[in-house]
């Protein structure tokens, strides 16, 4: 058997990768698929890529690339503009933190990877859903089904959503490890991820070592979801001694909340800001940011 962590949207929660590896301490897997999405929106990013860099040196890592890896690449070719502001500023202070190699590191990130490993099932790899790095399940009706249906093999592991989830439609499995970093899940204070074991199946011929001729596509995935604390109060206290408050501004205060609740304020005060201003988001004032601010109490 093969037992995996996986695991995804970090978002630079360098205190939360931290408690997960000290869980894989404990409890040794045999490898770790990640989905993406591994800094911005925290303080000391170049704390979560050290972590990163350890993790891949103790253990086999599969990797993808998220949305906001996408971002700091798009920078990185032509400047977007970038400022201390509510509207960028997490991006604009993590493009500071990270170095050459960070950035190099990123680069070779594929978007998309199909998993296949003897004695388990074929499985796709997105940050999103298939083809589309900013994909959101949530988003719709029949969206999950939608997803399943674009891909050949039987599972598809995605996150971006931060809506920790198995669903299972027809022969076919879509699973979402929720955020390491930056849970939804109305309790705050607590890292997503999943652990998986492939079950050959029987007549396959991968039990026994993984004998000759076995297949692993027509293996199953034993599935677990786990939610585990880690110090959210110490991290919580990064945000002012790092400097990345005072550059990402009011989004910074909206993440915060949303590491103490759980609740995505993130996504609710761009909402609540955009019903403000038909303006671009970046363009946005700051004035109607603090409106937004006061309204929904960061």
């Amino acid at each position: 058997m093969t037992r995996l962590a996986v695991i995804s949207d970090i978002h630079g929660n360098y205190m939360a990768l931290e408690a997960f590896l000290e869980y894989l301490r404990k409890h040794p897997v045999d490898g770790i698929l990640c989905l993406g999405d591994y800094v911005t929106d925290s303080p000391y990013p170049e704390r979560t890529m050290r972590l990163i860099y350890e993790m891949r040196e103790s253990c086999p890592c599969v990797m993808i690339r998220g949305n906001r890896e996408e971002y700091l690449l798009e920078n990185e070719k032509k400047s977007q503009g970038w400022k201390p502001s509510s509207a960028n500023g997490a991006l604009y202070y993590t493009a500071l933190h990270l170095s050459r190699e960070d950035m190099a590191f990123l680069e070779e990130l594929p978007r998309e990877e199909i998993f296949s490993k003897e004695g388990c099932p074929d499985t796709y790899l997105c940050h999103g859903t298939p083809g589309q790095i900013r994909g959101n399940v949530t988003f719709g009706r029949g969206t999950r089904e939608r997803a399943l249906g674009a891909i050949e093999q039987r599972y598809l592991f995605g996150g971006h959503s931060h809506h920790q989830e198995i669903f299972t439609r027809g022969e076919k499995t879509y699973l979402n490890p929720g955020s390491l970093g930056l849970a939804i899940d109305g309790v705050g204070g607590r890292a997503q991820f999943a652990l998986v074991t492939g079950q050959a199946s029987q007549g396959s011929g991968s039990q026994g070592g993984g004998a000759k001729g076995s297949t692993s596509k027509d293996g199953t995935w034993r599935m677990e979801l786990l939610s585990i604390p880690y110090d959210v109060e110490g991290f919580l206290r990064d945000f002012q001694t790092s400097g990345l408050e005072e550059n990402g501004r009011i989004l910074c205060r909206a993440i915060k909340k949303t590491l103490v609740t759980g609740i995505n304020y993130f996504y609710e005060s761009i909402l609540e800001v955009q019903k403000e201003s038909p303006l671009p988001l970046a363009q946005i004032p700051e004035s109607v940011w603090e409106t937004v601010a006061r309204r929904l109490e960061l």
